[in-house]
């Protein structure tokens, strides 16, 4: 179990209304929005707790920061009932001090694990005094740690290593797939940085890895020699102006250290290039194929973009010059003073015009421009590549995913991966690689060697998966997950008279047994009813009878 509150990146950009809007949305996707809760308000519904939020925050003006709290919470677990999951939000909220606030829960199913998100108002309903919790992310993994024991949630660490910087580039590493310059700087040459005894030294180090040291406010910053830059103290709390000029002296910069510039124009051995994380599968093709296009995509964009300015431009320039034209036309009338000024402001209200309306499809233009040659990170671009039917992409995704936690799920021995092969039905695929499609009116959640089956799924279901899962691997199947999900697999397959087999020995004779007793049962009744006794000979008589063809009418 982890959870994680969202800051907000400007408070100018803090809207209630928007983060709800974001997690009621179901995105034209069936397995995404699961239990909506509203605590503390008059209204289950979105709307009306939006209006009702909003309202109570107009109740304080004299806050200046955040009055929305966005709470993440995701689990490894599946296998957990809404009361289970409305307990865990309560005493996450009870913990942080948002016991008594309004807020909005809403359970998201379309990742790889079940999440929670939580629009929190900060802003007490009765007292309309803002509340904001101190040191949250200890108080949130503490909290976590009593949840993950009171439930038997499958733990996770708790314990906060990277703050800052530090723990936003980790996030990035993980989101995007790609290495960060504070990751690479920590493995190539923090240890010959700290090692450096002179200025002179630790500018050839940097020189060396193509970094350079520079002057920013009150601190330092690292930068690559492709542009990109870190904060010194990001890489590590050793390496702040405060710390380095206290060890090597007063700071000596490049201008300044002669033999340091002349050495800096030797080229650099080594430099930071943006490189996909480890992989057990070879990324080095596609890679080069991200970049290419990313690169072309930039160019294109920012040609697109001087195509748009030049055009906006030069309709403005048309439209001043016609004004400039009825002005003189007006100025040469022989009319009367107050007609020309009426005649002048009827011009400069028509130019307002259509200097807005050129301005407005400009700005329509370069967002739909922005929005074709968009750069996207690595990951999405694999995402990307990935619904077009490229399974070597599919393959890398798939590579990063952790199977060492218990999911519920059915796979088998024959091999068979054409998770590709209905790309209509696809509705996402998730940043490792499992497919999420719609086929009828069932889900399914393919992980290319093994289908997923969420909590709480019904009869029908469980029956549509087992029949996907025997198409693609067989009629011998491998059930995996708790004990209680595996039994109702078991009767479901039962129930519908699924033609499947289990890999397991204890669950296929389950199934036999299962099928045997309701054999039994069946039988039973039919003696009940008197179906299969031995007939007695005045029954067997009026069975002959019966059965003979009737008798044809004489004519008369």
């Amino acid at each position: 179990m982890i959870a994680k509150h969202i800051p907000i990146n400007s408070v100018k950009k803090s809207n209630f209304a928007g983060l709800v809007n974001y997690i009621v949305d179901p995105q034209n996707k069936t397995e995404r929005i699961g239990l909506i809760r509203a605590v503390n308000c008059y209204s289950d519904r979105p709307d009306c707790v939006v209006a009702e939020v909003l309202n109570t925050q107009q109740m304080n003006q004299r806050a200046t920061s955040d009055k929305t709290y966005h709470l993440v919470v995701s689990f490894r677990d599946d296998e957990l009932s809404e009361a289970t999951l409305q307990q865990i939000e309560d005493q996450l909220c009870d913990g942080l001090g948002f016991g008594e606030h309004q807020r909005l829960s809403v359970v998201h199913h379309d990742t790889d694990h079940l999440h929670m998100h939580i629009a929190i108002n900060k802003i007490h309903p009765e007292r309309h005094t803002i509340h904001n919790p101190h040191y949250d992310y200890k108080v949130i993994g503490e909290l976590c740690e009593k949840l993950e024991q009171a439930y038997g949630l499958t733990p996770d660490n708790h314990e906060t290593k990277k703050r800052g910087a530090q723990g936003r580039a980790s996030n990035i590493e993980f989101k995007a797939g790609s290495e960060s310059l504070i990751g690479w700087m920590q493995q190539e040459c923090l240890a010959q940085i700290q090692a450096a005894t002179s200025w002179t030294e630790l500018h050839q180090v940097l020189k060396d890895h193509g970094l350079e040291l520079r002057e920013r406010g009150n601190g330092f910053v690292f930068v690559s020699s492709n542009g990109i830059g870190v904060k010194a103290s990001s890489i590590d709390r050793a390496l702040s102006k405060a710390n380095l000029v206290k060890k090597l002296g007063d700071y000596v910069g490049v201008d300044d250290d002669t033999t340091t510039k002349k050495q800096y124009s030797k080229q650099y051995s080594k430099q930071y290039e943006p490189r996909p994380l480890r992989n057990k599968i070879d990324t080095s093709k596609l890679y080069a194929q991200y970049t290419k296009e990313q690169n072309e995509a930039a160019i294109q964009g920012k040609n697109q973009w001087n195509k748009l300015r030049d055009k906006k431009n030069q309709a403005i320039e048309a439209v001043k010059t016609k004004a400039k034209l009825k002005r003189l036309l007006i100025k040469n009338v022989t009319s009367g003073r107050l007609s020309k000024k009426i005649m002048v402001a009827s011009v400069y209200s028509e130019l307002k015009t259509r200097i807005d309306a050129i301005n407005k499809d400009f700005r329509e233009g370069y967002q739909a421009s922005k929005a074709s040659h968009k750069r996207m990170d690595w990951l999405s671009w694999l995402v990307k590549e990935s619904r077009q039917g490229n399974q070597e992409a599919l393959d890398i995704l798939r590579a990063r995913k952790d199977y060492s936690a218990q999911t519920n799920n059915v796979s088998g021995t024959q091999a068979n991966d054409d998770s590709l092969k209905n790309k209509d039905f696809i509705e996402t695929i998730t940043r490792t690689g499992t497919i999420i499609c719609n086929i009828g009116s069932i889900a399914i959640r393919d992980g290319g060697n093994r289908l997923v089956i969420m909590a709480g799924a019904t009869k029908e279901k469980i029956s549509g998966i087992l029949q996907e899962a025997k198409i693609k691997y067989g009629k011998k199947l491998t059930i995996n997950g708790s004990d209680d999900f595996r039994e109702k697999v078991v009767q479901v397959a039962v129930d519908t008279n699924s033609d499947v087999t289990f890999a397991d020995e204890a669950l296929e004779q389950r199934r036999l047994d299962l099928i045997n007793n309701r054999t039994g049962q069946g039988l039973e009744g039919r003696d009940a009813i008197g179906l299969d006794k031995q007939e007695n000979p005045l029954q067997q008589k009026v069975s002959r009878i019966s059965i003979k063809s009737p008798r044809k009418g004489r004519s008369k």
